[in-house]
């Protein structure tokens, strides 16, 4: 799709002069630069980020700050123990996310000597690492003049492209629009989007052009009250039961694998056991957990 460069720069200044009042404070944006490497902490970075994932801010700031106290570099997490991550984790959800920073701290200390790869390709090849929070690193850590795209952002890019065709609507009714799917432009591929993304970045500026962008569209989705489909049911779901699972084991440090269903479940029965089975098979298998001699303990 082409866009007026006109436009593009109209956009560009919109957005940047609207960061310098309002940017947010945030303590992955105050490290400082490296006077010889001129980049920030990847690991820092990947874990703002994964921290972010779905999570608000307000409870995203003291994890942070105080898993680093725990793990302070990419080594130390190598070399923690699964119920120590998990426990610094502990209320920030999707305990799967945890697990994945470690392995990639593992990863990263035994296949690249504890520097981050700094290629697209080889951040992908990381555990839990995606196409986002790869290009995030690449940004906001080496500095790569790339666009960094997350579903926030792609809907203030869509509405930037509907609004050209869309008369005078609000950039409310504009995103509602797009969250229907009854807008053409809405039906978009990632791919399309990414490649409008690009287009739209300030030569030289990825870094503060990517966070005010984020930031940008972060307020716009809460001022405007965009509507934003509803997680499903959590309480008794499969998601639900795994953390009861890793919770029961923060508490008490290992559990009979013969009680762990009365513990999990007030009416478990004899109708559960498979169900158990599968549960605590798919744990093991994800290095949460080892089961010896009948014992459930962290891996």
């Amino acid at each position: 799709m082409q866009i007026d460069p006109k436009e593009i720069r109209g956009f560009q200044k919109k957005i940047l002069d609207w960061y310098e009042t309002n940017k947010r404070t945030l303590p992955w944006r105050e490290l400082q630069f490296d006077t010889i490497l001129q980049s920030r902490d990847p690991y820092k970075i990947l874990l703002s980020e994964v921290m972010s994932q779905q999570t608000q801010l307000s409870r995203v700031i003291p994890k942070y700050l105080s898993w680093l106290e725990a793990f302070p570099t990419v080594q130390d997490l190598a070399k923690a123990p699964v119920a120590q991550v998990l426990h610094y984790w502990s209320g920030l959800g999707y305990n799967r996310r945890a697990l994945n920073l470690k392995k990639t701290a593992e990863k990263i200390v035994l296949e690249y000597n504890g520097v981050f790869p700094q290629t697209e390709k080889e951040l992908l090849q990381l555990p839990g690492i995606g196409l986002y929070t790869a290009r995030a690193i690449l940004c906001f850590a080496f500095n790569e003049q790339v666009a960094v795209v997350d579903t926030n952002v792609r809907k203030v890019i869509l509405t930037q492209i509907l609004s050209r065709h869309s008369g005078e609507r609000s950039d409310s009714e504009i995103l509602q629009l797009a969250d229907s799917g009854r807008a053409q432009f809405a039906r978009m591929t990632d791919h399309e989007i990414e490649s409008i993304a690009q287009k739209l970045l300030p030569q030289g500026k990825a870094y503060e052009w990517n966070q005010a962008l984020m930031d940008y569209s972060a307020a716009m989705l809460k001022n405007e009250k965009i509507p934003i489909p509803k997680q499903s049911k959590f309480i008794g779901s499969h998601r639900y039961y795994r953390g009861k699972v890793l919770k029961l084991l923060l508490d008490k440090k290992k559990v009979s694998k013969n009680k762990i269903g009365e513990l999990l479940k007030e009416d478990f029965s004899n109708d559960d056991k498979e169900w158990l089975e599968r549960l605590l098979d798919e744990l093991v298998k994800e290095r949460f957990i080892v089961i010896e001699k009948n014992t459930v303990i962290f891996a």
